[in-house]
């Protein structure tokens, strides 16, 4: 998947919950951003490490339509 703002490859999705020691250990290794306890259903699902853009799964966002 690519970034819909810079076109980098380098995104991750974004987990909620409490995390527990595997979610930890993707944190660390860079697979997932951690996004909060709380959950909201206007919370972003990615965010590209390479420009920091967070965006939802299919909506758009400043202009950047997303795809899965």
């Amino acid at each position: 998947m690519k970034c819909p703002k810079c076109s980098k490859d380098f995104v991750v999705p974004i987990r909620y919950g409490m995390p527990g020691p595997e979610m930890q250990q993707d944190y660390y290794e860079g697979k997932i951003k951690l996004g909060g306890c709380t959950m909201d259903v206007n919370n972003p699902d990615y965010y590209c490490n390479d420009c920091t853009y967070e965006w939802q799964r299919g909506k758009r966002n400043n202009g950047h339509y997303a795809e899965e």
